[in-house]
């Protein structure tokens, strides 16, 4: 028997997923597969500033890590996509220093020419693997 599939969409998803249909993450098992998150504030807003766009990134996908009660600690394998990978590249690393640590996901970057909003520079989606729960 497969096991069953549960959309994770937290309440700042909300409106996009009765939009697409897309929910932040899927669960299947104690696998979650997060959806490619961009760098929009909860008003929709995206910084002119990379780096600070790369942080809320992160921040976001922590929403969502929090919902399907999982962490940074979780994640073992990133995704981004970046417009201007190479002009990025010292401001991912100084960001996810910030909520990475060892052991590190394994990790790939690939510079796009655009993303699905014209304001986003960057998009990261990642696997993790949900910790058991006690008992």
């Amino acid at each position: 028997m497969q096991p069953s599939r549960q959309a994770i969409v937290p309440a700042v998803w909300a409106d996009f997923y009765k939009e697409t249909h897309i929910p932040a993450a899927v669960r299947v098992g104690d696998t979650l597969r997060v959806t490619g998150h961009t760098g929009e504030t909860v008003e929709g807003l995206f910084s002119a500033d990379v780096e600070e766009q790369i942080r809320q990134v992160f921040r976001n996908i922590a929403f969502t890590l929090t919902e399907a009660g999982a962490s940074w600690s979780d994640v073992v394998e990133i995704n981004s996509y970046h417009v201007g990978l190479l002009n990025q590249a010292e401001s991912v690393f100084k960001v996810a220093a910030e909520f990475l640590e060892d052991p590190y996901p394994a990790w790939t970057a690939v510079g796009v020419t655009e993303l699905i909003l014209q304001e986003a520079l960057v998009e990261i989606s990642c696997v993790v693997i949900i910790p058991a729960g006690p008992g």
